[in-house]
């Protein structure tokens, strides 16, 4: 186990080092000074209070890192199939895997690797906007860096380093990036990539044929999206494991719409039991007030969605079909957190801004003219 000293200077090393790397014309940005700053006093805090039992909190996927950190990777080694790469995320895991090897906590290597990739989202929504003549203000952060994704950045998880990928392949317009984007999700977790190239494939009907009815065009999209996601789940199994084929189950019962509902808008814990959520509910809607981008996004971006716009109609529908198709492969699952949304969030979010300055802009030019 790191000393308290040690675990400390490592960290204000990681947050030396994300400091010089964000420097912009010899100054540095206000947001990364007040995110690193939270990031380094929350990581040293966490580990004064709870030590090598820091991994036990809020998901179990942190204990599922140490043990592929510290038992797989230097038992089995590094075998390079495409089972291991994916299964053992070698993507998130070998930096921290090759760090720890001269010193560095692996379990921090991990936190900073967070940590990074919410930095890249940072400016990768600033050259979003900034190519879109959208000026970046403070509010437009809460929709895609938000409370919940800064809190998510002092985890040895991965959802902010998949936002990150799935943000360059729905905002980027150069194939190269975009397929980095779709390769770095692919690897860390499989079956979002496969959504994305439903919502990919969607968009491009969308832009080819520019239908009249585009709301109901949506909504068709989105059940076929969603359906197709159910049976998808169930295919996988067979590839995957050898698991005899099944059918999808109760796809369109009221529990899955409105399973649906309360997961679109970051409530999955009203429709899940107290087995797989812990915390009560209390405590879970209060945690929306501090979390609001976990459903202002949602509800911003489902208001875009339904407003006709040639331009942006294809990325919404893309990223909205892409939700659909993986809500419906974690529909016949157990597991529904609001973690899997994260990714999500951090694309609606650019999206809900940049349409809701367009919006502006456009009526800004109809009152001048």
């Amino acid at each position: 186990m790191t000393g308290l000293l040690n675990y400390t200077l490592q960290t204000l090393f990681c947050a030396t080092v994300i400091c010089l790397f964000s420097l912009r014309r010899r100054a540095l940005d206000t947001y990364v000074i007040l995110l690193v700053s939270f990031w380094t006093i929350a990581v040293v805090l966490m580990y004064a209070k709870y030590g090598a039992e820091q991994t036990s909190l809020y998901s179990n996927d942190q204990d599922a890192h140490f043990v592929i950190l510290y038992n797989y990777l230097p038992q089995h080694g590094i075998p390079f199939r495409l089972e291991e790469i994916i299964s053992w995320r070698y993507l998130a895991m070998l930096p921290a895997f090759f760090l720890s090897k001269i010193g560095f906590d692996g379990i921090l290597m991990l936190k900073f690797q967070q940590l990074v990739y919410l930095v890249l989202i940072y400016r990768l929504g600033r050259k979003f906007l900034q190519r879109h003549q959208v000026v970046v203000k403070w509010w437009q952060l809460i929709l895609y860096c938000g409370p919940i994704s800064v809190f998510m950045s002092v985890f040895a998880l991965r959802d902010i380093s998949i936002g990150f990928f799935m943000a360059l392949f729905i905002v980027e317009t150069r194939h190269d990036r975009r397929l980095i984007g779709l390769l770095g999700t692919f690897l860390l977790r499989p079956h979002l990539a496969a959504a994305l190239i439903v919502g990919q494939l969607a968009a491009c009907i969308i832009r080819l044929a520019r239908p009249k009815y585009f709301i109901f065009t949506t909504v068709i999209f989105s059940l076929i999206a969603y359906t197709s996601g159910a049976f998808m789940y169930y295919i996988g199994r067979r590839l995957q494991y050898g698991l005899p084929l099944r059918s999808a189950s109760k796809i369109f019962t009221q529990y899955k719409f409105s399973q649906m509902g309360a997961n679109f808008v970051g409530l999955q814990f009203l429709t899940l039991s107290d087995r797989v959520v812990s915390a009560s509910t209390t405590s879970l809607f209060l945690g929306r007030l501090i979390f609001v981008d976990t459903w202002l996004v949602p509800l911003i971006f489902i208001g875009l969605l339904m407003q006709y716009s040639v331009k942006w109609n294809p990325q919404r529908v893309m990223l909205f079909t892409s939700f659909m198709f993986f809500f419906g492969l974690v529909s016949q699952t157990t597991s529904n957190s609001s973690r899997q949304n994260i990714p999500f969030l951090i694309s609606m979010g650019l999206l809900a801004v940049v349409g809701i300055e367009t919006r502006r802009q456009m009526e800004t030019a109809d009152v001048v003219s």
